[in-house]
């Protein structure tokens, strides 16, 4: 999506409207700052321990408040990406309608159900881990 709107950005014919260019831009930039969130999102995930191993306690092995904050971070930043793609489409609510407008839209709300679902699989793991009382 990062790579579209920048490409987007860049063709001369979006260059007649001067709203739609800063639009881009904009989106660009928030965009960017998703991925950055989902990819901290997954490098945490990667360092958590499986949720058999957490054990009660917190330490250097890790444990329940470390893997509750390990959770907290990666539901935080998910959180935030959905948050920055919803800011893009809303630079476009100032833009006419065009096929620039209608393109960037439709595959933000692409982007947006797919880092929804993956919100909602990362907050149903966290809620199956508590609820589960592995920390106990």
């Amino acid at each position: 999506m990062a790579k579209y709107v920048s490409a987007l950005s860049h063709q001369t014919n979006v260059g007649a409207e001067p709203k739609a260019v800063s639009a881009l831009r904009d989106c660009f930039s928030t965009l960017r700052d998703a991925v950055d969130e989902i990819r901290s999102s997954l490098a945490e995930l990667r360092r958590m321990p499986s949720a058999g191993s957490i054990s009660g306690t917190s330490g250097p092995s890790g444990g329940a408040d470390d893997f509750r904050f390990q959770m907290s971070n990666v539901q935080t930043w998910m959180s935030a990406a959905l948050t920055n793609e919803d800011t893009c489409t809303d630079g476009f609510d100032v833009v006419a309608d065009s096929q620039v407008k209608a393109g960037v839209c439709d595959q933000a709300t692409k982007v947006k159900k797919v880092t929804s679902n993956a919100l909602a699989l990362v907050n149903s793991f966290a809620a199956k881990v508590e609820g589960e009382q592995v920390f106990d």
